[in-house]
């Protein structure tokens, strides 16, 4: 007589479906959620992570309202890392 297949779980998280996610859906979800957060970065490019900034860098020459996110992405990136100095007129 054979012994039934006992799966044994690893410690951690536990699954949010049925199964382990593949690598293709790992990297999708990543992705997902850097588009959400770089939409969520626009307007707010002072305090946004990093990669929602170079997010909104990408999508510099798709329209006109991306350009001016970009400036002030890209002046949010410099006074971050200290290589723009803002001067008030």
């Amino acid at each position: 007589m054979t012994d039934p297949v006992v799966t044994v779980t690893k410690p951690g998280r536990p699954l949010k479906g049925e199964r382990p996610m593949t690598g293709t859906e790992r990297k999708r979800a990543q992705r997902v959620r850097d588009k959400r957060n770089a939409i969520d970065a626009i307007g707010h490019e002072q305090d946004a992570p990093l990669r929602a900034l170079l997010n909104i860098l990408e999508r510099v020459e798709v329209s006109e309202p991306a350009r001016h996110s970009a400036r002030r992405a890209w002046l949010a990136f410099g006074q971050r890392y200290g290589f723009v100095t803002v001067t008030k007129k």
